[in-house]
């Protein structure tokens, strides 16, 4: 699957599936997006590659993100830590986004219920605690 920015400089092909859909509610991602929370789609930091066009960088708090520089369309968070590339879920087709859970609901601005599990900082599968929020 290819996915592009909004006005189309930058393509990123997608060479696998998700290792996991969620929303992020980190206070990293918020001052990022300014929103409360992003829907991110995490792969294997090499199963996202740059097929046309050159994103810039820039860092908020603690991890590098990656825009389009002609549109401003902000597009991919990499996250050495676990080894991961967070694919803006918004570039996805539509249906292609299936969240499985929230995470770092600690820094939540209001509660979200939606029957999809809410931790607190990292969930087990990427070696958090698997402590969860109860709104």
């Amino acid at each position: 699957m290819q996915v592009q920015c909004r006005c189309g400089a930058i393509k990123i092909q997608v060479l696998a599936d998700p290792v996991a859909q969620f929303f992020c509610h980190c206070d990293d991602c918020q001052a990022a997006h300014g929103a409360a929370y992003v829907p991110e789609s995490a792969y294997a930091a090499d199963a996202l590659v740059i097929a046309e066009g050159s994103p810039s960088a820039w860092m908020v708090k603690r991890n590098q993100r990656f825009f389009c520089p002609t549109c401003g369309t902000r597009l991919f968070i990499d996250i050495p830590s676990v080894g991961l590339r967070g694919l803006n879920g918004h570039l996805l087709p539509a249906g292609a986004f299936e969240p499985q859970f929230h995470m770092h609901c600690s820094y939540a601005v209001l509660p979200v219920r939606d029957g999809l599990p809410h931790y607190k900082s990292w969930p087990p599968r990427f070696l958090g605690s698997g402590e969860v929020v109860a709104w």
